[in-house]
């Protein structure tokens, strides 16, 4: 395989005036953060971009000038994604909130940002590698990924040193990952995230689950969507008795409280892209697998606190952001996050 068999973006600073090179950039990274020159002005002002889509996870290497990142809760609203943004700094370092988790991560550290939340950093110069991986593909419990917003993993401990390399060494093969490759690098880099994130925030604490748990989860995940999921699908599936299950899910409250929760957060993504007119609750409900508009509404304001006719129409100026997102023609990482998936 070559470079030209997989979807990726060049950007080079080279040949270009600043402004001209600060608006590629911006819009080239406009679906993840809005990015502001740092001093307020584009002097001195260079970013170089080597982008690439694998399918299962995006992947690239970019050298920046120093800049203000800000992921407000409109753009969380419009992208609607639901992926983790692992990024090693090279060179460089970053101060950033998470979400009101307050860090700072220097040369050599990891650093994971959950797309569904708000974020903000403010950066030096850097030369970062950046892997974006769908939940899913995260072999660790949901409520311990809800914690990965703002992890930092020091770069110098061994598992730092391992996911960093495993991260160097994907971006440098990433021309050249395609197909069956480029399916296994995501589950090799899923393992490695997963045990490297777990040891950053509590690893005395069990985070890597069971493996049939883990099987599960990523069924739900997979079939959220689908009306028919329920106890009795997983149960044959899986082939397991219904005890089994409980078991497995009564520790994070049940497994159908599970699958509603899952489907209740991916209806909080979802919120911007079904417009406000009639209607818009039912298609809300029917896009997140709830059997009926009633269901929905009542799991919703049970969950939130709001009605969902009403967070949708709080969701407004995502919507009016997203349309906006959608007229910028460099615009092109918007269509590789709405189809980035899981590994099979």
């Amino acid at each position: 395989m070559t470079t030209a068999d997989i979807e990726h973006q060049i950007l080079l600073s080279s040949g270009l005036d600043r402004t001209a090179n600060f608006e590629h950039w911006r819009n080239g990274v406009a679906s993840l953060f809005e990015a502001t020159p740092a001093n307020g002005d584009l002097d001195g002002f260079s970013a170089d971009l080597a982008s690439y889509n694998l399918g299962h996870f995006l992947i690239g290497a970019s050298s920046a000038t120093a800049q203000n990142f800000n992921r407000s809760p409109e753009l969380v609203a419009a992208t609607g994604v639901d992926h983790l943004l692992i990024q090693l700094y090279v060179k460089g370092e970053c101060a950033y909130d998470a979400d009101g988790g307050i860090g700072k991560g220097v040369a050599g550290d990891i650093v994971c940002f959950d797309l569904s939340r708000p974020m903000r950093s403010r950066t030096t110069d850097m030369d970062i590698i950046s892997l974006i991986l769908p939940r899913a593909m995260i072999r660790l419990m949901p409520r311990t990924i809800d914690d990965l917003h703002g992890a930092r993993l020091d770069g110098a401990t061994p598992l730092g040193v391992l996911l960093g390399e495993h991260m160097h060494s994907m971006a440098k093969v990433a021309p050249r990952l395609a197909g069956p490759d480029g399916s296994l690098a995501a589950e090799v880099a899923s393992v490695l995230v997963s045990s490297a994130l777990s040891a950053a925030i509590a690893a005395e604490n069990g985070t890597l689950m069971d493996s049939n748990l883990q099987a599960i989860q990523v069924f739900i995940e997979r079939n959220l969507t689908n009306p028919a999921l329920s106890t009795d699908m997983i149960l044959r599936q899986f082939a397991m008795s219904r005890s089994v299950v409980y078991r497995l899910f009564e520790p994070i409250g049940g497994i159908a409280n599970y699958i509603r929760e899952r489907r209740l957060l991916l209806a909080k993504l979802k919120l911007a892209s079904v417009g406000t007119g009639r209607g818009s609750v039912a298609r809300l409900a029917y896009a997140t697998g709830f059997p009926s508009e009633d269901a929905f509404s009542r799991a919703f304001q049970q969950y939130y606190g709001i009605r969902p006719s009403e967070a949708i129409r709080n969701a407004e100026s995502g919507i009016q952001l997203k349309r906006r997102m959608e007229f910028a023609e460099e615009n092109w990482m918007q269509p590789w996050l709405d189809k980035l998936r899981a590994t099979a």
